[in-house]
């Protein structure tokens, strides 16, 4: 009589040891996450769940959920590439600032992800290095130029977080407008939340750059 015998498992039927697994996929897959149910959202049963292997399979990969949002915030800043320098300190600032505001509001939760997390990535911290170098650029001393960069950098996040939260926000009831005449004038305005960014920075380099 025949008997049966248990297929062979090989390394590669292993979900702790599936070789395409790897660091970009994980950070895709969470990033997938995070975009669609946010930090609430971003948890490795989650993640591993979307890759189609056990949440054990990604500790060999990251060692916890500080390190799985670093693999996000960094593969979400790679995907725009910093703007090429022109020369002109000013327009590379702006242009700095722009791509920060279109990374951010393409991935709204990352932003959240970071302060969550409390994470310094590469990404990061090459963004702020280059931040500075820019800054230097201005003519300004050295600690006027760095004072500048911090500055501006906060005041920056701020924008995009406000313009991100306002794009989430329902439009006021009118009947609360009726009563006040310049609330209903500010929101009656029309709106290019890109050209308000842009005045509010450039007032902002110029205001730092003479202050």
């Amino acid at each position: 009589m025949a008997t049966a015998t248990a297929p062979t498992r090989t390394a590669t039927d292993d979900p702790l040891r599936a070789p395409e697994l790897d660091a970009d996929r994980i950070a895709a897959a969470a990033l997938r996450i995070v975009d669609a149910d946010g930090v609430r959202g971003f948890t490795m049963r989650a993640v591993a769940e979307a890759l189609g292997v056990t949440p054990m399979a990604l500790y060999h990969h990251v060692a916890d959920k500080a390190a799985l949002a670093a693999l996000v915030i960094d593969a979400a800043a790679r995907e725009i590439a910093f703007p090429s320098p022109t020369g002109d300190w000013r327009e590379d600032v702006l242009a700095m600032a722009r791509w920060s505001r279109q990374t951010t509001l393409s991935h709204p939760g990352v932003g959240r992800l970071r302060s969550a997390y409390g994470v310094w990535t590469p990404s990061v911290l090459r963004m702020t290095e280059h931040w500075v170098a820019l800054w230097r650029q201005s003519g300004l001393p050295l600690d006027a130029a760095v004072r500048a960069a911090n500055v501006s950098s906060a005041a920056i996040v701020g924008l995009v977080a406000s313009e991100s939260a306002w794009r989430e926000m329902a439009f006021p009831d009118q009947t609360l407008l009726d009563q006040l005449p310049n609330a209903r004038l500010a929101f009656a305005a029309r709106h290019d939340p890109a050209a308000a960014f842009d005045l509010a920075v450039t007032a902002l380099i110029d205001g730092l750059r003479s202050a």
